[in-house]
C-alpha cells in the first residue's frame, strides 16, 4: 500500500468537562520532568471491527464526552507550558481531538501486511508542533477504517508523562467510555514536584542532534516465547548470578548485534555504551511513588570495553541500579542518584562513539484498554528517527517482546541479516 487515503471528519479542541479549580491552576514540573526528552511520545491502539460496534455517530459522541470527563482528572494535559518551562498553566485550553475516515484500508489486511506498511503507521497520529510555550501537551486521532475497524493514535508530551502515566490515562479514558463512570480513586499530579523540585542543573546539557541521518529506518522484530527461552538458556549456561529478565536478554542480544556491526564496519572493536530507562515506581523505599503521575524514571548506563564479551552484563547492571534505588535512604539520596545517572548519560552521549539507547514499555497494561470494542488487537509504536534507539513492548499474549529498532539504512541492512536475528525473530507478526 503506497499511501493511506485519510479524510478528516472532525477537528476540535476538547476541554475538561469540569473546569479545573483555581488551586490546581499551576502545576510545577519535577526534576524528573525537567530531564525528560523534549519530544512527543506516540502510541497506537488497533481495534478490529466487532458485531457489537456502535454506529460511528454514537461512538464519536461517547468518545468525546468520555475524553472530556477523563481530562478533569488529567487536567494538566489540557494546559500549556509557561514561558519558564518549569511549570504548566492548567488553563483548560484543551487537547486536540481529530476524527478521520480511512477510505482505502481494511484493518485486518493492514495488520497482516504490517512489515510492509510500517511507515504508514505515522499517518494514524495527530500532527503536533515542536515544543513551545503555546504547544499542546496531548493530541488524539480516532481513525475509522472502511471495514469498521478503529485505530486510536495518541501523542503526549514526554515532559509531563512517561509510559506509566500514558498507559494510566488511556485506560482511564477507555474505562470511562465503556462504563460511563470514572474511578473513585485516581493517581494525582503534583506529588513528584513536591518530592523532586526542578532545579538549575550545572554542566553540559543534552539536546537532540540536529544532523540525524535522513535515511534512518525503523523496523519491528518479534521475539516470541521460544526465542526468549533460547536466549535465557544461552545466558544461564554461562551465568554466575541470578536469572536475568526477558527484557535484559533481548537488550543484550540487540546490543551484541549492533556492536558486531560496528566492528565489521570499522575493522576493529571499540568501547560501547548502552543507556536504558528504569521505572522508579515500586523500586524505591518511598511508597508514595507507586502510582505517581508524571515522569518517574531514571537512567542506567552500561559500558563495555572493546573486545570484551557481553555475557549477562546488562542484567547485572539493571539489578545493581535497582539495588541502588532501593538503598536510597531519603528523597535527597534518590535525587542525587537521579542527577548522577542523568549526568553520566549526557557525558557518554557527548563523548560520541558507539552509544545505544533502550527503553522498555514491557509490563504496562496497554492491552487492557477496552473502549467497548474489546481489547486491542495490537498496540504499537510508530516509525521514529532517533538513531540507535530501541523500544521494547510486550506482545499481545504477554510472553513475547516486540523490539522497535531505529538505525541508519546501512546498519539496518546488516542488522536484518544477522544470523541471531534471522534465527530468533518472527518475520511476520502472529
Amino acid at each position: 500500500m503506497a499511501k493511506l487515503e485519510i479524510e478528516i471528519q472532525t477537528r476540535k479542541m476538547l476541554k475538561p468537562s469540569t473546569p479545573t479549580p483555581n488551586h490546581l491552576r499551576t502545576l510545577k514540573l519535577s526534576l524528573l520532568d525537567q530531564i525528560a526528552s523534549r519530544k512527543y511520545v506516540p502510541v497506537l491502539f488497533h481495534y478490529l471491527p466487532t458485531s457489537s460496534s456502535e454506529g460511528i455517530a454514537i461512538a464519536s459522541e461517547k468518545l468525546q464526552n468520555s475524553l472530556a470527563e477523563t481530562l478533569t482528572n488529567f487536567y494538566p494535559l489540557a494546559g500549556r507550558f509557561r514561558e519558564d518551562e518549569f511549570s504548566i498553566h492548567c488553563n483548560d485550553e484543551g487537547v486536540e481531538y481529530v476524527e478521520t475516515k480511512v477510505v482505502n484500508a481494511n484493518l485486518a489486511e493492514f495488520l497482516h501486511q504490517e512489515p510492509k506498511n510500517i511507515e504508514l503507521l505515522n499517518d494514524f497520529l495527530p500532527d503536533m508542533d515542536d515544543h513551545r510555550p503555546s504547544s499542546l501537551l496531548l493530541g488524539v486521532q480516532v481513525n475509522v477504517l472502511n471495514c469498521g475497524g478503529v485505530v486510536i493514535g495518541i501523542q503526549i508530551s514526554h515532559m509531563v508523562a512517561d509510559a506509566f502515566t500514558l498507559a494510566t490515562f488511556v485506560n482511564e479514558w477507555a474505562h470511562t467510555n465503556l462504563t460511563r463512570t470514572t474511578k473513585d480513586c485516581l493517581p494525582s499530579f503534583g506529588h513528584l514536584s513536591s518530592l523532586f523540585p526542578a532545579r538549575v542543573l550545572s554542566g553540559p546539557q543534552f539536546s537532540p542532534p540536529s544532523n540525524i541521518d535522513p535515511k534512518t529506518i525503523t523496523r519491528r522484530f518479534v521475539f516470541d516465547v521460544l526465542a526468549i527461552a533460547k536466549l535465557m538458556e544461552t545466558v544461564n549456561s554461562n551465568a554466575t548470578l541470578t536469572r536475568p529478565t526477558r527484557v535484559a536478554v533481548v537488550m543484550s542480544l540487540i546490543w551484541k548485534v549492533l556492536t558486531g556491526i560496528s566492528t565489521a564496519k570499522r575493522g576493529h572493536s571499540r568501547d560501547s555504551c548502552l543507556g536504558f530507562t528504569i521505572n522508579l515506581r515500586g523500586k524505591s523505599n518511598i511508597p508514595s511513588l507507586e502510582h505517581a503521575l508524571g515522569n518517574c524514571a531514571t537512567n542506567g548506563i552500561v559500558k563495555i570495553e572493546a573486545g570484551k564479551e557481553l555475557n549477562e552484563l546488562v542484567g547485572k547492571t539493571i539489578r545493581d541500579t535497582c539495588l541502588l534505588i532501593s538503598k536510597a535512604a531519603s528523597v535527597d539520596d534518590l535525587s542525587s542518584l537521579i542527577v548522577s545517572n542523568w549526568k553520566k548519560g549526557v557525558d557518554r552521549y557527548l563523548r560520541g562513539g558507539d552509544v545505544y539507547g533502550f527503553t522498555s514499555w514491557c509490563g504496562f497494561p496497554w492491552y487492557e484498554a477496552d473502549f467497548g470494542w474489546g481489547k486491542p488487537s495490537w498496540v504499537s509504536y510508530v516509525c521514529f528517527d532517533e538513531w540507535h534507539i530501541t523500544l521494547l513492548m510486550d506482545t499481545k499474549n504477554g510472553d513475547g517482546i516486540e523490539a522497535w529498532v531505529c538505525l541508519n539504512e546501512n546498519d539496518m541492512i546488516e542488522f536484518e541479516k544477522d544470523p541471531h536475528i534471522l534465527t530468533l525473530c518472527s518475520p511476520i507478526p502472529k
